[in-house]
Order: C-alpha cells, then sequence, then structure tokens
C-alpha cells in the first residue's frame, strides 16, 4: 500500500502518541553525575602569556631591525653584504637534507592536506 507524505506523517503521529518515551534506567543518573563532574573538574591551563610575550617582543624587534636594515641598505643603493662561508655552508647543508628527505613532497602534502581542510570548511555551517 503506498501512501502520501500526509497520510505517512499522520501514521508516524500516531505510532509515536501511542506509546510514552521514557529514558533508561539510570540514564538520568549518569547524565547528572557527568554533570557534577565536569562542574567539578579544575579549570583549564590558561597560556602562559606572561612568560612568552618577552621573546615575541624580541623576536619582532630582531626582525624589524633586520628589515629596516635591509631597507636602508637597499636604498643606498649599497649591494647586499656577503654571507660568511660558514653560513653558505650550513645552509647548502640544510637544503641538500631537506631536498633528500622529501621536503618538497612534505610541502606538498601540507598544502593539499590544508587545502581540502579549507575546502571542507566551506560546507560546513557555522554555529552561532
Amino acid at each position: 500500500m503506498i501512501m502520501n507524505n500526509d497520510q505517512q506523517g499522520t501514521e508516524l503521529d500516531r505510532i509515536l502518541s501511542e506509546t510514552e518515551i521514557l529514558p533508561s534506567s539510570g540514564f538520568t543518573a549518569s547524565v547528572m553525575e557527568a554533570v557534577r563532574r565536569e562542574a567539578a573538574a579544575p579549570p583549564a591551563i590558561p597560556f602562559p602569556w606572561k612568560w612568552a610575550l618577552p621573546g615575541i617582543i624580541v623576536a619582532g624587534a630582531i626582525l624589524g631591525v633586520v628589515l629596516i636594515a635591509t631597507i636602508v641598505q637597499l636604498s643606498r643603493g649599497m649591494p647586499p653584504t656577503p654571507a660568511s662561508p660558514a653560513w653558505n655552508t650550513a645552509l647548502h647543508s640544510i637544503e641538500e637534507t631537506t631536498l633528500r628527505m622529501g621536503g618538497p613532497w612534505v610541502a606538498l602534502a601540507l598544502l593539499v592536506s590544508i587545502a581540502s581542510m579549507k575546502l571542507a570548511a566551506l560546507f560546513v555551517p557555522r554555529r552561532t
């Protein structure tokens, strides 16, 4: 027998209204116990900004000084100062290790992962 949507809706309402839906035994007690446990839990540990802030400020200041020095050097028409041979050797070693360990593939995998997460987030409704 085929029913239309109105008939299905009234049939479902009739079935649901016939029996009283009660939670299983102990459900209310277990929920209240979980609520009490959450209420008694200590608060989350806050991020230690007072310890991290000096390092962030120093790193920002160093970056600012380097950027300003580079801009001044380029505005005067001076060529950039060459790096010491030790720096060149260290940078070359880092570059070789990165290529040998698959650095470009790791970077590509990270970019694809981030892009897929951002794309998926476009389809998820935001809670307000």
